[in-house]
């Protein structure tokens, strides 16, 4: 196992007064320094300077303008920083800032993405390498990733969290993209060394060099639709998920520096040189991440070119891989937990596998009075019915509704669902109770699925 191979570090940075820690905290921990080629996409201000490197001790060898760009090569210790210099003003998102950094990867071995505000184990280069070498007996294509344990910059190393965590499923926007969360891993047992994945995290990738040109980060995925885009185009291309049992790094979670949607936020900021806002930028990266899952966008789609998906796995094979099922917004329930990959999911037939998931839905339930509302009544009920006629949830009004009811003439709420199959409401009915100042008949009810 040789490893005293380079790795290849990417590190998208916006306005972020922990980037100088970061680097040097990466540098002084790793067991060979000299091996480590780090490209930076430098968005900042008047607040950063190339002085401030200096003052830290960053040998500045020389500036170039670059494909446009003007870049600082800086050493120390043996390792070599590239700093990509852009105005803040000119940051198109995450994605766009991992892209530019990724286009200067130059053939090495590995490849670490990671964000601009973390801490790092001893020796965390050789125990990545380690680990990922390791794991080539059960993939051929393993990388590492995870929600690094968190820390404070203030305190550290003290209160640091000691454990890793999975990546789970957590629930579907009413567009249909799925939001994560993270769950503390279990302890291992027969002596596993990693924990296979369905998701990855944007903010920590080993894996080999060759990922930063076939999984390269798609420049219109603002932010928050970049973790499950990337992880269905890395699985589709082959590439294998693993979380660290032991933390190799940790991530700062309540970082104060200006974010690039505070910046960027609707009406345009009047300091902002980009032509498109913060809405048309995360509207665009929805509709790119519905087309890749083969949802409606409303609008058509042009070749996702390199971004695309993989032609070693199906998208088809992703869903049953995760528990997701994208076009029906539901999820394996199984998924909903901290477990592994469960492979017997692939041979389930169709509608079997229909059956076997929760559904999330949001309704939007609209009560109306059909006459004038002489006063509010006492008690309201809704209820919804499946389709086999079961009465499935019944609801009551709260006082503040009534109220509202009666003022108004109408009051609406979102019902919120987690539901298999046939528990999914079919019917909605509202129910005035007897000796109420109104009627059954007073009231209409209509309900509307939330998509946005």
């Amino acid at each position: 196992m040789n490893l005293e191979r380079t790795i290849f570090v990417q590190i998208p940075s916006y306005r972020d007064p922990q980037l100088l820690p970061t680097l040097k905290d990466m540098i002084e921990n790793a067991k060979s320094p000299f091996l480590l080629r780090i490209v930076i996409c430098w968005q900042h201000g008047a607040e950063q300077d190339i002085q401030s490197f200096e003052a830290n001790g960053f040998e500045l060898t020389h500036t170039a303008s670059e494909e446009g760009a003007t870049v600082h090569f800086l050493r120390i210790h043996g390792a070599n920083i590239e700093l990509i210099d852009i105005d803040y003003i000119h940051s198109k998102g995450c994605g766009w800032a991992r892209n530019l950094a990724q286009r200067r990867y130059r053939g090495e071995h590995y490849n670490l993405q990671i964000d601009s505000h973390h801490r790092f184990s001893a020796e965390w280069d050789f125990k990545m390498k380690s680990l990922l070498e390791l794991l080539r007996v059960r993939s051929s294509r393993p990388l590492l990733t995870g929600y690094p344990p968190s820390f404070d910059p203030d305190t550290y190393p003290s209160g640091r969290q000691e454990y890793t965590a999975a990546i789970i499923f957590d629930s579907f926007s009413p567009t249909g993209v799925v939001r994560f969360r993270s769950v503390r891993l279990p302890a291992p047992v027969h002596g596993e060394i990693a924990f296979k994945a369905k998701f990855v995290a944007g903010g920590f990738i080993f894996s080999d060099g060759a990922f930063t040109q076939e999984v390269m980060s798609d420049p219109d995925h603002f932010f928050c639709t970049e973790e499950i885009a990337t992880s269905i185009r890395a699985f589709t291309k082959g590439y294998d998920f693993y979380h660290p049992y032991a933390p190799l790094l940790w991530h700062q979670y309540d970082n104060h520096a200006r974010k690039v949607w505070d910046d960027q936020s609707e009406p345009p900021a009047a300091n902002s040189a980009t032509s498109m806002t913060l809405e048309d930028r995360s509207s665009a990266a929805l509709r790119k991440t519905l087309a890749l899952v083969g949802l409606p966008t409303g609008s058509e789609m042009e070749d996702f070119g390199v971004y695309g998906l993989g032609s070693q796995r199906t998208l088809r094979q992703y869903e049953r891989h995760t528990g997701i099922n994208f076009r029906l917004r539901a999820v394996h329930k199984q998924s909903l937990t901290v477990q592994e990959p469960v492979l017997l999911s692939e041979t389930f037939e169709e509608n079997e596998w229909k059956r076997s998931l929760v559904y999330f839905r949001s309704m939007r339930v609209h009560i109306s009075c059909t006459t004038r509302c002489p006063s509010f009544p006492a008690s309201v009920l809704v209820s919804s019915y499946s389709s086999d006629g079961a009465r499935q949830s019944t609801r009551e009004l709260s006082k503040s509704e009534l109220k509202f009811l009666s003022r108004e003439g109408q009051v609406q709420y979102v019902d919120t669902l987690r539901v298999p199959l046939d528990q999914m409401p079919v019917r909605y009915s509202v129910h005035v109770r007897s000796g109420d100042a109104l009627t059954d008949h007073q009231l209409s009810i209509f309900v509307e699925e939330v998509l946005v």
